[in-house]
């Protein structure tokens, strides 16, 4: 089967272009035009994708919505996001510039990740930015450098404590910048930039993302839910990098009517078996492979594709989807995830339709979320 890429209008998957889009092989050698995106037109339940969206922190802020980009109205409510650091957009492990208490600066701020100036041999001409990720009185940060003349030397320091610093240089810097043996202050977390000499150009300063074109969640109680749906679907594409070995026992998405109940389908990082639980009278597929032996702590810190499968979801079985945690359970399911994108149909296609299960699996992943 050739498959060409999908021709995205807008955000709305409703007004895909037909044309180019490929073609399925008949029995007489002959080809016709794919039946795989007028059937996706028709059973879509809902899309999103956190990049295609063109989503930030500052319009989440506005508007707390992941929208339906399949134009079937059904957004994702975000509940309980502080859109800032690890619970937002692309995920920061210290605090915007613009919102780092007790940091002052000198230098002109872009946006709430950038900021340039003129660099100097004088800590008050940048001022002090104050760290939160540090370990063991090591700061950590990850910055990207635009500006620095060739020949100059630009340094990372603590604030006022010259001795304890790190060069910097154009293009991505990731600094650990030890200050343990500062015995005056030994728990100061307050950076400066200087320079060996004044600089008359301005030097630009963006913090780099943690997980750039997805939605972080702080595993505390972020998660979404989405609207104007009864009940569950029978296909889920969903696009996940879960943070870290915090996510056992964690839930990435539900639509179980009963919480006690393991039918219809949820996505759940419990017990020993294959990933993932929750979905026992289905099939689930990681990177569009059906799944027979990955555990789910052997895909913690990988970005992958889970797809699952389950003809058995009925209306009187299942309830609204909600992610990133299980709504109206009491116990603590929220998972720590950088979220990229979901996909979800109200079918699964049979011979009737054209094309096999596997054949729409690997289209949804090549031509729509995979883009």
């Amino acid at each position: 089967m050739k498959v060409n890429t999908i021709s995205l209008n807008s955000v709305r998957l409703n007004t895909i272009a037909l044309n180019h889009i490929g073609e399925i092989r008949s029995g007489g050698g002959g080809s016709k035009p794919s039946p795989i995106p007028q059937w996706i037109r028709e059973h879509v339940v809902f899309y999103y994708d956190v990049k295609k969206q063109g989503a930030t922190n500052e319009t989440l802020k506005e508007s707390a919505y992941l929208q339906d980009l399949s134009g079937k109205g059904r957004r994702m409510k975000l509940n309980n996001f502080l859109f800032d650091m690890m619970s937002g957009v692309d995920g920061y492990n210290n605090e915007a510039f613009n919102k780092s208490a007790g940091s002052s600066f000198e230098w002109e701020l872009i946006d709430s990740r950038t900021i340039k100036g003129k660099a100097s041999q004088v800590f008050t001409d940048f001022g002090y930015y104050h760290i939160k990720d540090v370990t063991n009185n090591v700061m950590h940060i990850n910055w990207h450098i635009d500006g620095i003349q060739e020949g100059n030397k630009v340094y990372l320091t603590q604030y006022t404590y010259n001795n304890f610093k790190i060069e910097l240089h154009n293009g991505d810097n990731h600094v650990a910048l030890d200050v343990s043996e500062n015995t005056d202050r030994p728990n100061y977390f307050y950076v400066s930039v200087i320079s060996d000499q004044p600089y008359s150009t301005d030097i630009t300063i963006t913090q780099i993302p943690e997980y750039p074109g997805a939605l972080v969640t702080d595993g505390v109680d972020d998660y979404g839910l989405v609207e104007n749906l009864s009940s569950g679907v029978k296909m889920l594409f969903m696009t996940v990098n879960p943070i870290g070995d915090f996510n056992i026992g964690k839930m990435y998405y539900s639509q179980r009517y009963n919480p006690i109940d393991i039918t219809p389908f949820y996505i759940f990082t419990g017990g020993t078996n294959i990933a993932y639980a929750g979905n026992r009278d289905g099939l689930t597929y990681i990177n569009g492979v059906l799944n027979k032996s990955i555990k789910y702590n052997e895909l913690f810190g990988v970005k992958h594709t889970i797809t699952t499968v389950n003809d058995n979801v009925k209306p009187e079985t299942s309830k609204a989807p909600s992610f990133f945690w299980e709504e109206g359970n009491t116990k603590n399911y929220c998972s720590r995830l950088a979220f990229y994108n979901s996909i979800a149909f109200d079918s699964i296609p049979t011979e009737a339709d054209g094309f096999t299960e596997q054949e729409l699996i690997d289209y949804v992943i090549t031509n729509i979320i995979g883009q």
